[in-house]
């Protein structure tokens, strides 16, 4: 009975080798080649609008991406600054992917104050827009971040928030983010 069941387990341990090496090894899609312009260093400057956060001020990130081994995710650490009242910065991680059943670019974001934010979003001609929404304080905020490419190593951005399930938005930064 022993040795029937050890050679039943080479049998199905042959077959799942065999299988194995009959399969193609996944290939990203295509569209994970725009977020290419991504990869790389990047810094980012803006301008913080007083509203119901506080008295504004500037937001500046200085962080770099790169491909993570198979080409399906890029993978982003940053660290970035804001007004005291705002938090005064940290440091983040972002893994940009693209979802081919949904047809829609992914983001997940992690930082240094305990928030996780999952995105998606859409390019139109040399327009990145993405979108989503967090809880802060009991409330939910939607959120939308607007990326216009104005060259290879630049794009203009503004990134807005609803509290009213996006019927107004105002604008939370509005500034520049630039390739070293």
């Amino acid at each position: 009975m022993k040795r029937a069941a050890t050679i039943l387990i080479g049998l199905i341990l042959s077959l799942l080798t065999y299988a194995s090496a009959q399969m193609s090894q996944p290939t990203p899609a295509p569209e994970l080649k725009k977020l290419d312009y991504f990869a790389g260093t990047w810094t980012s400057e803006a301008t913080i609008p007083p509203g119901p956060w506080g008295g504004g001020g500037k937001f500046a990130s200085n962080g770099s991406t790169e491909w993570m081994k198979g080409n399906f995710f890029l993978v982003g650490h940053a660290d970035f600054t804001l007004p005291a009242e705002l938090g005064g910065g940290g440091s983040g991680i972002s893994i940009l992917g693209y979802d081919s059943d949904k047809k829609v670019y992914t983001e997940e974001r992690f930082n240094s104050d305990g928030r996780h934010e999952i995105d998606t979003g859409t390019l139109s001609g040399d327009t990145w827009t993405w979108t989503g929404e967090n809880n802060y304080n009991g409330m939910t905020i939607q959120y939308r971040s607007t990326m216009k490419m104005v060259s290879p190593t630049s794009y203009t951005m503004k990134y807005e928030v609803s509290a009213d399930n996006g019927g107004s938005w105002m604008t939370f930064w509005d500034g520049k983010a630039t390739k070293k």
